[in-house]
């Protein structure tokens, strides 16, 4: 088998293999708890769509599997990367859970459950440093794993009242200003390099810490606690919000600057 289809093999593999273990969980949790069928056919739907969706983008970006800065091809998809995708795929399973929070004693399974889709966003990149595993097509799914499960969260906690209204607006305005951002410099240049920065990832892993927190509220025991320590978690991650988007925008700006010199030496030749 050659390089080319082993990577693709490689993809489909892990993407059948997170497919599977979502299901999989998913249908033990129903049948443990008796949860309503309309539900489980929702949750098969929207996670089915999901898997494909990121099987197709891995098969298209799959000249982005190799290693940075050294450029080698890989030909199976790594732990790192793994990880990262596996983020992505507990996406679905997450909002599911919360959701059915409401009717079913799930509250102690979606924590574990969601404490450990977060852990992965730490997990993912000691291992690719530590092994000297960084991918380009890992820098694309970090950003693309982070957003869509702050996002996907964000909306699902103000709608149960774990957050506040200010700071899902907080949150989703931080990411649509950096997101303006990026697509400016992607018309200006013509491609994109995505990397991550120090107040980035803090940014990310406190929100989460957040996330987890919040989820306790639903412990009626501790909810009066819980909601005090929410509030006071809420403005300390807005101030690093805003610090990871200052820092964010300073560094699209060295870019925005570099696409210019780049752009100046080219009419010069």
């Amino acid at each position: 088998m050659t390089q080319k289809y082993r990577i693709v093999f490689s993809i489909l593999l892990s993407v059948c293999g997170l497919f599977a273990f979502q299901l999989g969980f998913f249908t033990v949790i129903t049948r443990r708890f008796g949860i309503d069928a309309a539900e489980v056919e929702r949750f098969y739907t929207s996670t089915v769509i999901l898997h494909i969706a990121l099987a197709v983008f891995l098969l298209a970006m799959r000249s982005q599997f190799y290693l940075v800065p050294s450029t080698h091809k890989l030909v199976h998809v790594n732990v790192a990367n793994l990880l990262t995708m596996y983020r992505l795929s507990s996406t679905p399973t997450i909002l599911y859970l919360l959701i059915l929070t409401q009717d079913y004693p799930l509250v102690a399974v979606m924590l574990i459950f969601t404490c450990v889709a977060f852990l992965t966003d730490l997990l993912d990149g000691l291992i690719s440093r530590r092994t000297g595993q960084i991918t380009r097509i890992g820098q694309y799914l970090d950003s693309m794993s982070d957003y869509a499960i702050l996002i996907v969260v964000s909306i699902a906690f103000m709608h149960y009242g774990l957050i506040s209204e200010w700071f899902l607006g907080f949150i989703l305005a931080r990411l649509i200003v950096y997101a303006l951002g990026l697509v400016a410099l992607l018309v200006y240049q013509g491609y994109l390099k995505p990397e991550s920065s120090r107040f980035g990832k803090i940014a990310i892993f406190s929100a989460m810490t957040l996330y987890a927190v919040s989820i306790l509220q639903l412990f009626q025991r501790f909810r009066h606690v819980v909601q005090m320590v929410t509030t006071a978690l809420e403005y300390t991650v807005a101030g690093i919000l805003v610090i990871s988007l200052l820092e964010k925008l300073y560094i699209l700006r060295l870019d925005f600057q570099n696409a210019r010199r780049r752009k100046a030496l080219g009419r010069l030749r």
